[in-house]
């Protein structure tokens, strides 16, 4: 297996990640916590050495990978629809991202400012104040785009502001993954005509995250 496939092929399953996290959260309110906080933190890492270190390891991509195998070699197409759908939706912002250097330089820089304000919340980077500016952070760069993603789930969890909030939070680090992934090479025409090689990734993949869940 080569590393190109492989690295493209964990960036993909952060994408798929964060689509899955915004499915339970949107259907149960509840928050898968390892993958969530994996998510959020790859946010923050801009300069990470490899692919794998942007998610801390691969164990903490296990719920991305899943989703990803299931859907490929499984086509458990209905039970992650959603999933599939919202990924879609954060490919298609990262592609309307990249050409919008301003926007970028104001994502960066906001992020830095989130950052360096870690301390004051004693460095919890799941506290309710940085999700909260992290939420705040995709409405005011990807939010504006004219392209939104719908999230469908039960309205008594998609009104409150603390689920809507991690929604956004999610949503970005979605699109920190579709930009990775992007920048390995990965595209449409890329994934449709390399599935296999991406199946055997996957697998190999799944059985390094077992034995580090």
């Amino acid at each position: 297996m080569s590393q190109i496939i492989e690295d493209r092929t964990i960036a993909l399953a952060g994408v798929f990640q964060s689509a899955a996290i915004v499915q339970q959260i949107a259907r149960t309110g509840e928050v898968p916590k390892e993958a969530f906080a994996a998510s959020i933190k790859s946010i923050f890492v801009l300069d990470a050495p490899d692919t794998e270190s942007v998610y801390g390891d691969i164990g903490q991509l296990k719920l991305g990978l899943d989703v990803l195998e299931s859907l490929l070699a499984k086509k458990e197409t209905s039970r992650y629809a959603e999933s599939f759908r919202y990924t879609v939706g954060l490919i298609h912002i990262e592609k309307q991202l990249r050409n919008n250097e301003d926007l970028l330089s104001i994502l960066r820089s906001r992020l830095e400012q989130t950052q360096s304000l870690m301390g004051h919340f004693d460095d919890d980077i799941l506290h309710p104040s940085v999700v909260a500016k992290l939420a705040a952070l995709y409405v005011d760069t990807l939010g504006t785009f004219n392209y939104r993603i719908q999230v469908k789930g039960d309205p008594k969890f998609l009104q409150q502001d603390e689920v809507a909030n991690k929604i956004r939070a999610v949503f970005l680090a979605g699109v920190r993954s579709a930009t990775l992934w992007r920048q390995l090479g990965g595209s449409r025409l890329q994934f449709l005509l390399g599935k296999r090689k991406m199946v055997e990734a996957l697998n190999a993949l799944q059985q390094k995250a077992q034995l580090l869940h």
